[in-house]
């Protein structure tokens, strides 16, 4: 089995997310729905890996990620987590078949800043102490979900990056080549 990979800290996927929230919003100005889709979800996808990332969960894979904000939305009782992460995956389907207008890309940009908000406010803060208030299958469907963020594999993500590693990766708001 190889090693698992390291990841970055969360701090780093979360400024991540924002650069691509603010990359969304100026392709949206220029015009751009198909990059501004794509921005929108590779924000929502790095706020998400921040959360992963701080609970030790697996976030190499789409599912993952949506499994994450499922077991949050459920734990928490906010289904308006899970409805915006659902908008804006479809902003993602957007990129291959180009069909969503500005107004719903707006749209996206104000589901992408809600649920990047959401989601770096520490919402695992507000988990509650016991689960007596979900019926019998809403807490089977948690235990599954939560065992498929945490099974170890050979993608699993071992320790963060830190120090000469993380000072390695390419900066996350490059600078702009000057002509």
């Amino acid at each position: 089995m190889t090693q698992p990979r390291r990841a970055s800290p969360p701090e780093r996927y979360q400024a991540i997310s924002q650069h691509l929230l603010e990359q969304a919003q100026a392709e949206l100005a220029k015009g751009d729905l198909i990059q501004s889709s794509e921005k929108l979800w590779g924000a929502t996808a790095h706020a998400v890996k921040a959360l992963c990332q701080q609970m030790g969960w697996n976030h190499h894979a789409h599912i993952h990620l949506r499994n994450a904000v499922s077991y949050i939305a459920s734990v928490l009782g906010r289904d308006d987590l899970r409805n915006a992460f659902i908008y804006l995956e479809a902003l993602h389907i957007n990129y291959y078949e180009h069909q969503y207008n500005v107004g719903e890309i707006r749209n996206g940009i104000t589901n992408a800043a809600f649920l990047t908000r959401e989601l770096a406010a520490d919402p695992l803060s507000q988990l509650p102490s016991s689960r007596e208030h979900l019926s019998a299958a809403e807490r089977q469907d948690q235990e599954r979900i939560l065992r498929t963020l945490t099974r170890k594999t050979q993608y699993s993500h071992g320790p963060q990056l830190e120090g000469n590693d993380l000072d390695a990766l390419p900066p996350i708001n490059p600078a702009t080549p000057s002509t």
